[in-house]
């Protein structure tokens, strides 16, 4: 905020005062933003990592247990499907994974 100029000298002095704390408390609310707003990304960022982790060692033990099997000629051809669809799953999570700690 700008203080008005055109004021005697009086009203400048409570002007530059007024203005000096409408300065601070908006300086306090920028940098408290920020703060508040990295902590909440490096979390979720955390957590989007672990959750992505999870996601891929799940799936890939599923898509080697439907493909291993079929491998050997002793699976049915749905396992097979669960096994490619959990394979699928699991080179999503761990490419996101890569991209999220490469970023």
């Amino acid at each position: 905020m700008v203080p008005d100029r055109s004021a005697g000298s009086s009203g400048h002095a409570e002007t530059d005062e007024t203005s000096a704390e409408d300065v601070d408390a908006a300086a306090y609310d920028l940098i408290y933003r920020a703060t508040r707003d990295a902590i909440w990304d490096v979390l979720g960022t955390a957590t989007l990592i672990l959750f992505h982790l999870v996601l891929a060692a799940i799936s890939l033990s599923i898509a080697v247990g439907g493909i291993g099997p079929f491998l050997r000629g002793s699976a049915s051809y749905a396992a097979l499907g669960v096994g490619v669809v959990a394979l699928a799953v699991g080179v999503f999570a761990a490419v996101r994974v890569y991209r999220l700690v490469t970023e």
